[in-house]
């Protein structure tokens, strides 16, 4: 469970913003031993789903890459099954994926080798000192006995969370900051600020803490204007319940 012995860099949802990405990858430059762990949710709402799955694809020549499965992945998934989650999929988020590809077009129009992609991805990433996940956890479970609704679905409500037993600190997304700001708790890190609306994609060095933040435009925010100044905060105690 060792973790990697370059940076590692969690990334929060994407949902097919490929110019906050490409902003992103080009501030952080990584290198061979860094390790990317993309939050979960590449995929919907934004525009450009396919051209972020290709940069996505090609970024193990330069760097380590893990991939956590999000709910927008587990319902592009699904819409392979049946007509009704098609239609539940495309409703919330799945008409701007496959408009990606051909606009009015069909799931078949997506390429077997993005369905791989998508299939790859991970429920966790757990190292030494990190747990990365989409959503949530149950504070008393180990990661491998957590419920996958946990994981993918749950909503962090800042007023209820508590650290995970193992005093790992962890790293999710999924529950969207409207403010587009860092959710920071200390012993847990929201890096979903809202990209595809009127925010920003956040990246964060897991150990240093420096953060990097672009709008769905491209455009980098300046460090010095972010709440995080590249320091890791301090944890938060929660009282024993």
């Amino acid at each position: 469970m060792a973790g990697p012995s370059g940076r590692l860099i969690a990334i929060g949802d994407v949902h097919g913003c490929v110019h906050a990405l490409d902003a992103v990858l080009e501030a952080i430059l990584p290198r061979r031993a860094d390790t990317l762990v993309f939050l979960g949710d590449l995929v919907d709402q934004g525009r450009d789903t396919r051209d972020v799955i290709e940069r996505v694809m090609a970024l193990p020549a330069s760097c380590n890459v893990v991939l956590i499965e999000g709910n927008h992945e587990e319902m592009m998934l699904a819409a392979r099954e049946s007509e009704s989650a098609l239609r539940y999929w495309e409703v919330v988020g799945g008409y701007a994926t496959i408009n990606s590809y051909r606009y009015a077009g069909k799931l078949s129009d997506i390429p077997p080798e993005h369905w791989r992609l998508i299939e790859s991805c991970q429920p966790y990433y757990e190292t030494d000192e990190f747990i990365f996940t989409h959503a949530g956890y149950l504070p008393d479970l180990p990661m491998a006995e957590q419920p996958e609704h946990q994981l993918r679905w749950a909503l962090l409500d800042p007023a209820d969370a508590r650290p995970h037993y193992s005093g790992k600190r962890v790293f999710v997304g999924h529950t969207e900051q409207r403010n587009s700001e860092v959710l920071d708790l200390g012993f847990i890190c929201d890096l979903d600020t809202a990209c595809y609306k009127h925010g920003w994609l956040s990246a964060m060095d897991a150990r240093t803490g420096q953060l990097w933040q672009a709008s769905r435009f491209g455009m980098l925010r300046d460090p010095n204007e972010a709440p995080h100044r590249g320091k890791v905060p301090v944890a938060v105690e929660v009282a024993a319940e």
